[in-house]
């Protein structure tokens, strides 16, 4: 007995080693992860104190009315709030089938505590998830910039810490939304896939029906990225039938989740929902004309669709311009705030298009495109950037051509941003026998980092601690 427990002890410790140890830290890596876990808390604090009085009412209250409309952040969603307060599910789980099914336990725990506490975890439990993926969405992008750039130490840090100076990864890694969770899925597929491209090895069936499982179940367009991934480590061999078979079963997996929920949670709550505006109806009449302004503004600020009655096709956009949603929106607000209506949402008050007060914003913005443009043409022969830029050309012709999410595109930065660093990474090393060169590099790369994070830091904190 004691022989067949020790060995299925074995077998387990085996088994976590062999599937968990990418979250294994070295001793540098600790250093990542101390900052990155300090600087995330700090943020995530602060969040949670603007909100605190009202997001951790738990008891006798209307919770779509406490969160809804009310986070203040540029449009990110408060929904996961909602959900791990009462179950009532608004994010589309077409789009995120898997988020729900991540939230389910917190959702029983905090249900728990809420009954015993009267006071509600829901913005807590959201901060915990955020810290844990961003500190290790910062492990994985300096573990890249290491090992499979061959940077130094310092280097390393310096582009991990650029990365995440940039406003809309930094507002990713605070907001109770999903977008710090696909950061970090993006962060280790890249370095997984980067690693068995750099030792000339391909992946497993599972390996990869797995990454993509998790990666498309978060946001299903990220799915995609996995599958590009896969052409890369893999080649042809990647349309072999066990990898067309595990993405198949995946995708039937995710959609029967999103099937699942929809009876099981979704359309009860269309009935509910459906039931109280009718009673409130019968009570007022005119309940519901404080929304027509509202909805006004969001016909006049969201483009024209393809077919408004289509899935998919209804979150086109047709219209909005292109070449001020670059200037202003994919590479201004992505990597720059605006200040003048700092952090509103494009679907309540923000106008489309910002502009920034100071002639300095829009030069850092240059510099960041020639950085892009320059460490990409330096890296033209790298695998892992061509793969990282593969990602972030679907994520162009998602936004820009096919005009999803394109009047509030930067609310998307974290999803391909990280091609910038990988870019400047590749910068360095083609200047890495030119020891002038290098260091004028460095310069150049720290005086951007500390300009990103006293410009963007600062609003931020200022913004927040003001009670915004």
């Amino acid at each position: 007995m004691a022989t067949s427990f020790g060995s299925f002890f074995q077998r387990t410790g085996a088994f976590f080693r062999r599937n968990f140890s990418l979250l294994r830290l070295d001793r540098e890596e600790r250093w990542v992860a101390a900052v990155g876990l300090i600087v995330f808390v700090f943020f995530n604090g602060l969040l949670i104190y603007n909100h605190y009085d009202s997001f951790t009412k738990g008891s006798h209250v209307g919770f779509w009315g406490i969160f809804f409309g009310h986070l203040d952040m540029s449009g990110y969603d408060d929904f996961s709030c909602i959900a791990l307060s009462c179950l009532r599910i608004h994010f589309s789980t077409l789009r995120h089938p898997f988020y729900m099914i991540l939230l389910f336990p917190f959702y029983w725990l905090n249900q728990w505590l809420m009954h015993l506490t009267g006071f509600n975890f829901a913005i807590f439990f959201t901060s915990l998830i955020n810290v844990f993926c961003a500190t290790y969405a910062a492990v994985f992008l300096f573990r890249t910039m290491r090992r499979l750039t061959c940077l130094t130490h310092g280097e390393a840090m310096l582009l991990t810490a650029m990365f995440f100076g940039f406003a809309h990864v930094l507002v990713a890694t605070m907001v109770p939304d999903h977008f710090c969770i696909s950061l970090f899925l993006l962060m280790l597929t890249l370095y997984y896939v980067g690693d068995k491209m750099r030792l000339g090895r391909q992946l497993t069936w599972l390996r990869a029906g797995l990454l993509f499982f998790f990666t498309a179940g978060m946001t299903l367009s990220n799915g995609v990225k996995t599958g590009i991934a896969l052409l890369f480590a893999n080649g042809r061999k990647a349309f072999g039938w066990r990898y067309v078979a595990v993405f198949a079963a995946s995708v039937a997996v995710l959609g029967g989740l999103n099937v699942m929920l929809d009876r099981l949670i979704i359309q009860d709550q269309k009935r509910d929902i459906s039931h109280i505006e009718q009673v409130q109806k019968k009570k007022n009449p005119n309940v519901g004309d404080q929304f027509k302004a509202h909805d006004e503004w969001v016909k006049q600020h969201n483009g024209q669709a393809i077919a408004k009655d289509m899935p998919l096709l209804e979150w086109s956009d047709m219209t909005t311009p292109r070449l001020r949603s670059v200037t202003d929106n994919v590479f201004g607000e992505s990597f720059q705030l605006h200040r003048d209506h700092l952090l509103e949402d494009v679907q309540f008050s923000r106008p489309i298009f910002v502009s920034y007060r100071w002639t300095v914003s829009y030069i850092v913005e240059v510099l960041i495109v020639l950085l892009l443009v320059v460490g990409a043409w330096c890296g033209r022969r790298e695998k892992l950037l061509l793969m990282a830029l593969s990602w972030a050309a679907f994520d162009m012709v998602m936004h820009i051509g096919f005009g999803f999410g394109l009047n509030e595109v930067y609310i998307m930065t974290a999803h391909w941003a990280f091609i910038v660093p990988l870019s400047a990474a590749c910068l360095l090393r083609s200047v890495s026998a030119r020891r002038r060169l290098r260091r004028a590099s460095v310069v150049f790369l720290s005086l951007l980092t500390l300009w990103l994070w006293a410009y963007n830091g600062s609003i931020i904190v200022d913004y927040l601690a003001a009670g915004n």
